[in-house]
């Protein structure tokens, strides 16, 4: 009886557990077809009858503790609320999906959960860095899994995230290998999105044409895909984004290019897709509310059936249902209305921004013609300006070598020295405009004497002053007792100009130069220059526009040379040190210039002088200098510089020839040209530098200070000497350098 009982209970419980062991595979299979019906009714636009065959799943897995289910139920859940827009709730339920799928180990699903994370996070200014971080984690992961349309995903919306940013750099990082991951069978949407931002990115970078081959193939896609009757509604309307944003692409391509025209086409397609885009999210978004509103009805006809169920009279049940479906097509009618009248409104404002466009477009037209009159008008100015010079060193230069009398030898090497430095000014005024529009330009802190550098200027314009038979008054406020810290170079730029001016436009008269002391405070001046003439005065219409490029003054009788850049100049290197410059002027009467300038006091430049040990002075003894450079004439006129002062002078015609006489013979001062044949001043210095660290190298050289100064520098050379020179700053500096040398 005993072994019945015993036997009949085990029997009992193997069909007990068969039993329950049935019924977990049938929830189990139950909560798989919840969950694709819920992603189903999801695509449907069915989003609350998603929502609730999400919900009912959810119970049955919690009961279950299916933790792999969970995860799915929840990322359904969350996509619900992001499409409606509740992104809190969309944040907090990925979250949760997040960590069932982690907990199950299912590295598929958390690959797209980092990547939905991401899409919420990336909305908000002050997460947006975290969901960049969760995009680069979903990259990862699909990497890992060897997915490549899980990789490309995240690298689009990092590429599209960047390019957002106009962080190009940093987009092309991603879009690239997203690139290389895109085949032929990747679908129509993934093509037109990478083509649509690789046209973006190269339009930055710029290269137009490469940009305007990606945007074409983007057009090419996405006009494809709007055309085709499969697509549902949201994707079309994405797909008119994209031609949206690839039509604006190539209207800043031809903006750039400065074909206008095509810019407004495309600007004008551009706004076209974006309202045909709105059309079909109207739509979308009316059809959801239709659904809605037709779920909402059945649940109210169910109830209403049920709780009356012993009414049977069909005309009654006619004339509800009439008036239901009646006020469904007022609802319908009205949301057409309202969403026409808002498209109306857009139309509108998209009309008068193309409006506003256009003005642009012909503002930017116009400036465009003035630029190219301005560049014709400096090119004839320059031409003009170069060959009057050159026809006077050419012609000079011809009657010199014809042995004309001794005593025109000097009036026509005067002359030729004159065409010779108006050249040189000439072209140092159109280089030094260009790097002031560039900010290449920084003020420099040296010490100067005021007197001297004013004596300098008015020697250095002899020539001009005696040609016009004007006189120079020269007046300093005894106030200023020493020594300036400041931009000397510059003061000299601008003083040159205005007393060059002064000395140009007066004939048989006076200019007065004055510098005034109007403050002195805690050890710095601030000085008033001032440079006046009685010539033939400045119109008052003209007064405005002679600090313009290319602007010059002319009266009735008689024309002046010039490229009317010396004011422009004057104008910015007075801004460089934050000041103005202000003119008082009255025709025939003469022109009054003056400016305010700051300078800190310095210490005189013989106490400079002792303190660093630095003999600058010219000196006249016979130092062995190596002169390097390819140029015949150039070797001529420094190798007689040199000899004149007592100097004995060997010569290398490049920068290898330069190596072995070094290693051969004793120099004290090398002269090296940069540009070489064979070997170049650079690359010759770095070689010299590996077997003698002592010798001083110079480079002399044509090419602009700025440029080369530091090359020089970095591979061991001591100092840059520009050509052409002044003789007394050339022996200054070859004597600085020397006398380093020797006191070491």
């Amino acid at each position: 009886m005993k072994n019945l009982i015993q036997h009949i209970t085990i029997l009992f419980l193997i069909g007990f557990t068969q039993t329950v062991q049935s019924q977990t595979s049938l929830t189990s299979d139950s909560i798989q077809g919840y969950i694709e019906r819920a992603e189903k009714l999801q695509e449907e636009y069915k989003y609350e009858q998603s929502l609730e065959i999400a919900k009912a799943a959810l119970q049955n897995a919690q009961y279950n503790n299916d933790d792999k289910s969970l995860g799915y139920i929840y990322n359904i859940i969350a996509k619900n609320y992001e499409i409606s827009e509740d992104d809190n709730k969309a944040r907090s339920n990925y979250r949760r999906a997040l960590v069932y799928a982690q907990s199950s180990k299912s590295k598929i699903l958390e690959t797209d959960l980092y990547n939905n994370l991401a899409r919420v996070y990336t909305k908000n200014n002050l997460t947006r860095k975290k969901g960049v971080d969760y995009y680069k984690k979903s990259y990862e992961f699909a990497l890992k899994l060897k997915d490549t349309s899980r990789m490309i995903r995240p690298l689009l919306n990092l590429g599209e995230y960047y390019i957002s940013r106009n962080d190009f750099d940093s987009s092309y990082e991603y879009l690239a290998p997203a690139r290389k991951l895109i085949y032929k069978r990747s679908n129509n949407l993934v093509k037109t999105k990478i083509n649509s931002l690789l046209g973006k990115y190269y339009l930055s970078v710029p290269e137009f044409e490469k940009a305007k081959k990606y945007t074409n193939k983007t057009i090419f896609y996405a006009i494809g895909e709007t055309k085709n009757k499969e697509n549902n509604d949201e994707l079309i309307s994405t797909y008119y984004e994209e031609l949206a944003s690839a039509y604006e692409t190539k209207a800043e391509l031809y903006s750039k290019q400065n074909d206008f025209k095509k810019a407004f086409d495309y600007q004008k397609k551009q706004f076209q897709n974006i309202l045909k885009s709105k059309d079909y999210k109207k739509l979308k978004e009316l059809r959801r509310e239709n659904i809605k509103y037709e779920v909402d009805v059945l649940e109210k006809r169910a109830k209403k059936a049920e709780s009356e169920k012993k009414e049977s009279e069909s005309e009654v049940l006619k004339w509800r249902i009439s008036i239901i479906l009646g006020i469904i097509l007022i609802l319908i009618s009205l949301a057409f209305l309202i969403s026409s009248y808002k498209n109306n409104l857009q139309k509108k404002r998209l009309n008068n921004d193309l409006i506003d466009k256009n003005k642009q477009l012909i503002s930017a037209k116009e400036t465009a013609e003035q630029v190219s009159t301005l560049k014709s008008q400096f090119i004839s100015t320059v031409s003009h300006e170069l060959r009057t010079p050159l026809y006077g060193v050419i012609g000079l230069t011809s009657l010199l070598m014809e042995n004309p009398d001794k005593k025109k030898t000097n009036e026509y090497l005067e002359s030729l020295k004159f065409s010779g430095d108006y050249l040189l000014a000439l072209i140092n005024d159109v280089l030094q405009l260009s790097k002031i529009e560039t900010n290449e330009i920084k003020l420099e802190k040296v010490s100067f004497d005021i007197k001297t550098l004013i004596e300098g200027i008015v020697n250095s314009l002899h020539t001009k002053q005696k040609s016009n038979n004007n006189n120079v008054h020269i007046d300093i406020d005894k106030k200023i007792n020493a020594t300036l810290i400041g931009d000397s170079v510059r003061l000299s730029q601008i003083l040159i100009n205005l007393i060059g001016n002064a000395l140009k436009f007066t004939k048989n008269g006076n200019i007065w130069i004055t510098v005034k002391c109007i403050d002195i405070k805690d050890g710095s001046y601030i000085l008033r220059f001032v440079i006046k003439d009685d010539g033939i005065g400045i119109p008052k219409n003209k007064q405005k526009t002679i600090f313009d490029n290319f602007a010059q003054v002319k009266n009735e009788n008689q024309e002046y040379e010039g490229t009317g850049l010396g004011l422009a100049i004057v104008k910015k290197l007075i801004h460089l040190h934050d000041s103005e410059i202000h003119i008082i002027s009255n025709e025939k009467k003469g022109s009054e210039f003056y400016f305010d300038l700051f300078y800190e006091k310095a210490i005189k430049e013989q106490e400079i002088s002792l303190k660093t040990g630095e003999n600058i002075s010219v000196g006249t003894s016979n130092f062995n200098v190596l002169i390097v450079d390819d140029n015949k004439i150039n070797q001529i006129v420094t190798q007689n510089i040199l000899k004149k002062k007592g100097y004995t002078c060997s010569i290398a015609n490049n920068g290898m020839d330069a190596i072995e006489m070094i290693k051969s013979e004793n120099f004290d001062l090398v002269l090296m040209d940069i540009n070489m044949p064979e070997m170049n001043g650079l690359e010759a210095t770095k070689v010299i530098r590996t077997f003698n660290t002592n010798i001083p190298v110079i480079a002399l050289t044509a090419v602009e200070e700025g440029e080369i100064r530091n090359q020089a520098l970095s591979v061991g050379m001591n100092d840059v000497i520009i050509k052409p020179y002044d003789t007394q700053q050339f022996f200054q500096t070859i004597m600085r350098n020397i006398s380093k040398v020797k006191m070491n």
